[in-house]
């Protein structure tokens, strides 16, 4: 007899794949789970939450549907959104809910950015930090990183309760990596959100900082939160904003840089660091960021613009350790979507014993 499980989340997260985030999570999970499940004894079924044309009706919608869904033909009952769901009428189902990361509620000050409409507001209150503290009610928590899992201890969940499934690097950043010979500028990138919590105005100050015309800054990222104030602050005039960088062009544009430079404040699991190093680059990160241990070992960690700077120029003047590189550069390929789902069906097994 097998073990039926329930996926929950927005239903277009299940039908198509944006390539990053917890929408690719959500997508690629499901995907994989089609070719593992049934072998493994398990029988998934995706459990969809359709979006309407108001955030609010969203919350709203999801947060009634999940009280009075049934869902007492599954085993599992597993969240994978940060989104209200829970589910009540489950009879013996086990609950289980992914956590991304925590940082509204242990750091929210990293979301003033947020607080300047009431729009954000509703959403920041309302989607992200009610549904943070409703996976606190789950049976068990799956946490994408290390870091995920002992701050959902420090908010008082049992530590024995869960368990750390990190997330993937998508096949396509195992593609054999272009020849940069011949290059005449020396290109240092940044693709993200231009958020509080992001901390791009780190490395703005940091780029201000070389003196060498040899080297370019490109950040990618849509114009919005900081993005007005990090412009004025970049007197650097090699230092360009590149606008939003589309998903299918993103191997290609961590391909045009010679390094990555993420110098977040908290990150559940960073995947951008990763898909950098992934694709042979180094990558510079700030050392006062709450990143996990997993995706930050092999980076360059610095504790102040000026070393920033110093990193970026040397990088440049001596080249990427070769040896250092290719360990980044497998270990990042190492992180797959096929080792998640093996993992999570490895987590489900556990808890049902």
């Amino acid at each position: 007899m097998s073990v039926k499980v329930a996926l929950l989340g927005q239903s277009e997260n299940f039908s198509r794949s944006i390539g990053s985030g917890i929408p690719s999570y959500m997508y690629e999970l499901a995907r994989h789970f089609k070719k593992l499940a049934k072998e493994s004894g398990f029988d998934v079924s995706v459990v969809p939450y359709k979006r309407t044309s108001s955030e609010l009706a969203d919350f709203l919608g999801m947060a009634a549907g999940s009280l009075v869904k049934d869902y007492r033909g599954f085993d599992i009952v597993h969240n994978l959104d940060v989104k209200p769901l829970l589910p009540l009428n489950r009879g013996k189902a086990l609950f289980v809910a992914t956590a991304h990361d925590y940082q509204p509620l242990l750091a929210p000050e990293l979301d003033a950015d947020m607080l300047n409409s009431v729009k954000e507001r509703l959403r920041l209150a309302l989607e992200i930090r009610y549904s943070l503290r409703l996976t606190l009610a789950a049976d068990y928590i799956i946490a994408r990183s290390t870091l995920t899992r002992d701050d959902a201890v420090r908010l008082g969940f049992g530590r024995k309760r869960v368990f750390v499934v990190g997330g993937a690097v998508d096949e396509r950043y195992r593609r054999r990596l272009p020849s940069k010979e011949g290059r005449n500028t020396y290109t240092v990138g940044y693709i993200g959100a231009f958020r509080t919590r992001k901390n791009v105005a780190f490395a703005v100050r940091a780029f201000n900082r070389v003196k060498d015309n040899g080297i370019r800054f490109d950040l990618w990222g849509r114009p919005a939160y900081e993005y007005e104030m990090l412009r004025q602050e970049a007197v650097n005039p090699n230092i360009s904003f590149r606008g939003f960088a589309p998903e299918k062009r993103l191997v290609q544009v961590y391909d045009s840089f010679d390094a990555f430079v993420f110098p977040s404040l908290y990150e559940g699991l960073c995947l951008p660091i990763l898909e950098a190093q992934a694709r042979g680059l180094p990558v510079i990160i700030c050392s006062a960021g709450m990143i996990p241990e997993e995706t930050s070992k092999y980076c360059f960690k610095v504790r102040s613009e000026d070393e920033m700077a110093e990193t970026i120029e040397h990088l440049k003047n001596n080249g990427y350790n070769e040896k250092q590189r290719k360990r980044a550069m497998s270990y990042a390929r190492s992180f797959t979507w096929e080792k998640t789902a093996e993992d999570t069906l490895d987590v489900y097994n556990k808890i049902l014993k």
